[in-house]
């Protein structure tokens, strides 16, 4: 009881109050949480997949060496006659190899004990190690990188354009996003069996899904091929999440150093596209929400100090 007769309340009974409500009330840490949450989903879903991939390479590559150096040749030769039927010229060697032997269907090509992998693509300054198998269906993008049928084998010759095939956009981890990053003299490479087939980027265009010429031509390439948009003053590679155009960068073959590939710089742009751009731009509310809150209980809490400060003033006079 106060002195002038009014109910009071205890010091301590107002603080165990005070601390009981804080306790129960703790919005703005909650809101802090969800909103780191969100924005570390897309990332560290990115980083689970990118290490089960790594681990497929390792996988392919282990079983790769544990061949025999013979059924190695034998392969590769299949794959090189292959690609010389499919452009229409010849190659003496992969055909000597055989020695008059029949060719192997596509979806036996290159498979290692039935496996669908083919071989594994690195692309370096986009930061990719990804197993590439054979066709372009669903189950080979939602694992990886594909490899269009109607197209050479990634093993080299006179007149041979391997088109490798990855998503953008994905909500859980990223394939084919930093193929954008690439320009040309930018290097890529891919690996079948022993051997390393490297690349250096020439160009890059946007096409419609109906005019992605696969056709054998003169030369020795390799295309990678990911879905974009309509290029704008922001994105001139268009932008991640939506397909209704793709984004083809063709290299042309190249020496492979291993230096060169070593000392590319991996492009860490953020992990923003259509797919994941609304969770973040949520939990950027939430933060700023949050912000706000925490600021409001700070100025709340200031003013009372103020108040109690300018009452014992007060009395003391």
């Amino acid at each position: 009881m106060r002195k002038d007769g009014q109910p009071g309340t205890h010091k301590g009974e107002g603080k165990h109050f005070g601390a009981r409500r804080r306790r129960e009330l703790p919005i703005p840490q909650l809101l802090i949480g969800i909103g780191l949450v969100l924005c570390m989903v897309p990332v560290l879903s990115n980083v689970y997949w990118q290490q089960v991939a790594k681990s497929n390479v390792t996988t392919l590559t282990d079983t790769a060496s544990a061949l025999d150096p013979a059924e190695c040749d034998y392969l590769m030769a299949q794959a090189r006659a292959y690609n010389a039927r499919l452009g229409g010229y010849e190659d003496p060697e992969a055909a000597a190899a055989l020695a008059g032997g029949e060719i192997l269907p596509y979806d036996q090509q290159l498979a290692l004990d039935g496996n669908e992998a083919i071989g594994w693509v690195e692309v370096p300054k986009a930061d990719i190690s990804m197993t590439v198998y054979h066709g372009v269906g669903e189950p080979a993008l939602s694992s990886g990188v594909g490899h269009q049928p109607e197209t050479s084998l990634p093993v080299g010759g006179e007149r041979c354009n391997s088109f490798l095939t990855g998503h953008s956009g994905m909500r859980q981890f990223r394939v084919f996003d930093g193929i954008r990053a690439l320009e040309p003299g930018d290097v890529f490479a891919v690996h079948v069996l022993d051997e390393v087939f490297a690349y250096r980027v020439t160009g890059w265009e946007i096409v419609d899904p109906t005019n992605v010429d696969v056709r054998p031509e003169p030369g020795d390439r390799c295309t990678l091929v990911t879905c974009t948009t309509t290029p704008d003053q922001w994105n001139p590679k268009g932008r991640i999440g939506v397909n209704d155009k793709r984004l083809l960068v063709v290299g042309e073959r190249c020496e492979y150093d291993p230096a060169e590939f070593e000392d590319a710089q991996a492009d860490i742009s953020a992990y923003v596209n259509d797919n994941t751009r609304p969770a973040l731009i949520g939990a950027c509310l939430l933060l700023a929400f949050a912000a706000m809150l925490l600021i409001g209980r700070y100025l709340r809490k200031a003013s009372r100090r103020g108040r109690a400060s300018a009452m014992e003033n007060g009395e003391a006079r």
